[in-house]
């Protein structure tokens, strides 16, 4: 591709198509539809919950520094996925209850083929822990692919410091 048919490709990328994808993510975890949760990612996504350094500072360095969630590619995801269904994951039995809510869904920047974003979240769970209601922002790079818009990079920043209960995939 042509670097005026990537740019043009990157301009048809528009906040509406982009917010839609968010939102599908957010439904099919809220569903469990976890294939389709994972066509979403490309092969090399990055899905990252960065702990907080200090009160004010987020750790930079996820391959040095301590994470919440780290995922380098899609490999990662899809092997929470396996131990999820198989039951293989003490966090997700029993599997709790979640709603997603994804808003202020803001455009950030724009490269050839692909768009940047950032959005407000809020998450209530309901499980063995009992009911709890987390949020955050979400940090996104989308990307257009032969397969259509897709994500290949989400950084999820949770403003709570204090974790109770479990905190998996579908929690944030």
């Amino acid at each position: 591709m042509t670097n005026t048919k990537q740019a043009a490709a990157a301009e048809d990328i528009s906040r509406e198509a982009a917010a839609e994808l968010i939102y599908r993510e957010a439904m099919l975890l809220d569903q469990h539809q976890w294939e389709e949760w994972l066509s979403l990612y490309t092969t090399d996504a990055v899905f990252w919950m960065p702990s907080w350094g200090s009160e004010s500072e987020l750790i930079t360095d996820p391959e040095l520094e301590l994470n919440l969630i780290y995922f380098k590619n899609r490999d990662g995801l899809e092997d929470r996925v396996f131990r999820i269904e198989s039951g293989d994951s003490f966090a997700t039995v029993p599997m709790d209850r979640t709603a997603h809510v994804v808003g202020s869904v803001l455009v950030t920047g724009r490269e050839p083929g692909q768009i940047s974003l950032r959005a407000s979240w809020i998450v209530h769970c309901y499980g063995l822990h009992g009911s709890q209601t987390r949020g955050g922002w979400y940090e996104y790079l989308l990307r257009q692919t032969a397969e259509g818009l897709r994500i290949a990079r989400k950084k999820i920043v949770m403003i709570d410091d204090r974790l109770v209960g479990p905190v998996d995939i579908y929690h944030v």
